[in-house]
């Protein structure tokens, strides 16, 4: 049965997703909001706005964390069309702690070992960019710096991805060719 009072009921959170006690927000809504406060400082909400077929105005509130109004899963799948930035995407979904990867159609033209080269070469840059906050900087992370880092992040984790899908789909393309082919080099010591 439901109940017919007007007070609205909170669903009972995971464990997984613990409340901030400074102001009562659970851990995803955290994340949201900062990828909000990127996405807004990023773009020019105007342009945005009319490209998504969204209000200016309505926009401005849906990403300002203290407003009523939120994003809808239509406006996040409108915004993104617009501008093709996933920022607010991988907040939400870092939140719930979940990441997702656009996967191109497009592919690069450098071979696959220099692309894993250079990925390498993309985790060793987020490490040392952690070094430097935590060494230099004596632990103060700024919101500059930690969203540095996570663009860097992301876009290791991104490039990695893509790598893996490639790997997967040359081997699915023909799978008994692509065994013969790994049987012939071995055989031949390459």
């Amino acid at each position: 049965m439901f109940n017919q009072t007007s007070t609205k009921q909170q669903p009972a959170l995971p464990e997984s997703q613990p409340a901030n006690p400074s102001n009562g927000q659970v851990q995803w809504q955290v994340h949201f909001d900062s990828a909000c406060s990127r996405f807004a400082a990023r773009h020019s909400l105007a342009e945005v706005a009319r490209a998504a077929g969204i209000g200016e105005q309505m926009l401005r509130n849906k990403l300002n964390p203290g407003q009523p109004h939120q994003l809808t899963a239509r406006d996040l799948a409108q915004l993104y069309s617009a501008t093709g930035d996933d920022t607010l995407l991988d907040g939400l979904l870092f939140g719930c702690g979940l990441t997702a990867v656009a996967i191109s159609q497009a592919h690069d033209a450098a071979p696959i070992s220099h692309r894993v080269i250079d990925a390498t070469a993309k985790v060793a840059g987020v490490g040392a960019q952690v070094v430097q906050l935590f060494d230099v900087n004596a632990g103060r992370v700024t919101k500059g710096h930690r969203d540095a880092l996570v663009g860097s992040l992301m876009a290791t984790v991104e490039h990695l991805v893509l790598i893996a899908t490639e790997i997967e789909h040359k081997f699915q393309a023909v799978p008994s060719l692509s065994c013969a082919l790994n049987v012939a080099r071995t055989a031949a010591g390459v």
